[in-house]
């Protein structure tokens, strides 16, 4: 069943995609709550004031707009700016992305696939997209080919501010590719591994970066000085249960404004007790610390504002 909807519409929420959405020339926003996987059409693709488009479950390009973009090598230029959530499976919603060159923000989940033209398997890249400034990226591993042996991310939009990584396995190459990033502000690593569980950072490395998270990432050792991270102002740790300690150099940095440990080993706690010590025997009472061995603390805090976090002090 199609709605008859006001043809200068520009903004719009709906459940699902309606048939007549193609004849909302002005819609620049659209937001789609829907429960199961949406396909994407291909009248998408001339929609030349759409700006923004969301879906709280995943979507992905209809095989309309997949052939259409395997065919036409004169694809219109689209004039997308923000994209969530979005599944990319192969090169042709690789060539659809191309046409969207003014996207600053993209949120997907992605797989490993087949490029012919190249005989090998590869995941999507992303560096062409010279204004992203916001990257999520969700790697889908239930659809990798068993004789897949692995990806390597070798580059990133150079002007990246924000970078989201979940389910990944990174590689030593990766991390310095991802640390050079030189106007990376936020970067938060969920659910993945790095390369022999130890992660070693240099001061060429994250020089503007200002929050860090690290959420279920399997490292045993961390190496780093307070010259690493020289603008960070908040430091997040979830679930880190092979994470010994944090470096106490950290402590050092003149920006930082608080660090958080949600739970993890007794030493990794105890590490951060201990630089909060160091810190207030140095006069330093702007630093604070969000401690939580407890889940059902650690989700209260969750729901806090980030304003409400900036009152607390330590929390056993």
């Amino acid at each position: 069943m199609d709605i008859k909807l006001p043809f200068n519409l520009r903004y719009m929420a709906v459940p699902c995609i309606l048939p007549s959405i193609e004849r909302l020339e002005k819609l620049e926003f659209l937001y789609v709550d829907n429960k199961e996987p949406a396909e994407i059409p291909d009248v998408f693709l001339d929609m030349v004031n759409l700006r923004h488009l969301y879906f709280s479950g995943s979507a992905e390009f209809s095989e309309s707009c997949r052939l259409r973009a395997a065919k036409d090598k004169n694809l219109p230029i689209n004039n997308l700016q923000s994209v969530s959530f979005l599944f990319i499976s192969d090169e042709k919603d690789e060539k659809i992305l191309k046409r969207s060159p003014h996207l600053y923000r993209l949120k997907c989940k992605f797989t490993v696939f087949w490029d012919s033209s190249e005989n090998t398997f590869r995941h999507p890249v992303f560096d062409f997209l010279d204004q992203l400034e916001s990257l999520s990226l969700s790697f889908q591993r239930r659809y990798v080919s068993p004789v897949y042996q692995g990806y390597s991310f070798t580059s990133f939009p150079l002007n990246l501010k924000k970078l989201t990584l979940r389910n990944f396995d990174l590689i030593w190459k990766e991390m310095t590719v991802i640390g050079r990033l030189t106007n990376l502000e936020v970067l938060k690593l969920h659910h993945g591994s790095i390369e022999k569980q130890q992660w070693n950072t240099s001061e060429d490395e994250f020089q503007n970066l200002k929050f860090l998270e690290l959420d279920g990432v399997p490292i045993a050792q961390w190496n780093a000085s307070s010259d690493h991270f020289p603008r960070l102002e908040r430091l997040v740790l979830r679930k880190c249960n092979h994470l010994n300690k944090i470096p106490s150099s950290l402590g050092d940095i003149p920006t930082l404004q608080m660090i958080e440990v949600h739970g993890g080993k007794k030493s990794l706690a105890e590490s951060a007790r201990q630089i909060e010590e160091e810190q207030r025997d140095n006069g330093n009472e702007e630093l604070k610390f969000i401690i939580t061995r407890s889940q059902f603390l650690r989700r209260i805090l969750d729901n806090l504002e980030w304003h409400s976090k900036q009152q607390l002090e330590t929390i056993f």
